[in-house]
């Protein structure tokens, strides 16, 4: 017979935020989906290799904190998320001027201020939370860039996914 062990503490709190994450995005309109693409069409996109740029460095301090996450070096967290929130600030996510892109970063930048604030009070807890509401953000934002008409500009979406794994190390 199956046995199932009750989810408690940290795991319970992930498996809300998922099931609640699920929940809102069967019920998001399709409208919404629509009206992203409208919005992305006037925003102008920096150059391709800027953004590469970018996103390999926001990655490689992601992957740092990370590892200061597994070792609970708060220090190091707090040092990674202040290099993202600096990265998210600079003027070439500006030029991604629509309001779908502007509000993935705000998001992001939310997140990263979530992880920072747990990380300053020594919650263990608190920072894997926090990383995993970052990374959500992250995946969210990439899937609205490969869909939207962002992705069918001149350029790809920062070429694949992989490749800037395979670049950060």
């Amino acid at each position: 017979m199956l046995s199932l062990t009750p989810i408690t503490g940290l795991q319970s709190s992930l498996v809300a935020l998922m099931v609640s994450s699920a929940v809102i995005a069967m019920f998001e309109p399709t409208h919404a989906i629509e009206t992203a693409v409208v919005q992305d069409e006037v925003a102008a996109p920096p150059e391709k290799s800027a953004m590469e740029k970018f996103m390999v460095r926001k990655l490689a301090a992601a992957q740092r904190a990370l590892e200061g996450v597994a070792r609970e070096d708060f220090d190091q967290i707090r040092k990674m998320s202040s290099e993202m929130i600096d990265l998210s600030r600079h003027e070439a996510w500006e030029r991604m001027a629509s309001a779908r892109f502007v509000q993935d970063t705000a998001d992001f930048v939310t997140a990263v201020e979530f992880l920072d604030r747990m990380a300053e009070a020594e919650d263990a807890e608190g920072v894997s939370l926090g990383f995993m509401r970052m990374t959500l953000t992250c995946t969210n934002c990439h899937a609205h860039v490969r869909t939207s008409s962002v992705a069918h500009r001149d350029w790809a979406p920062l070429q694949s996914d992989a490749m800037l794994l395979t670049s950060a190390q």
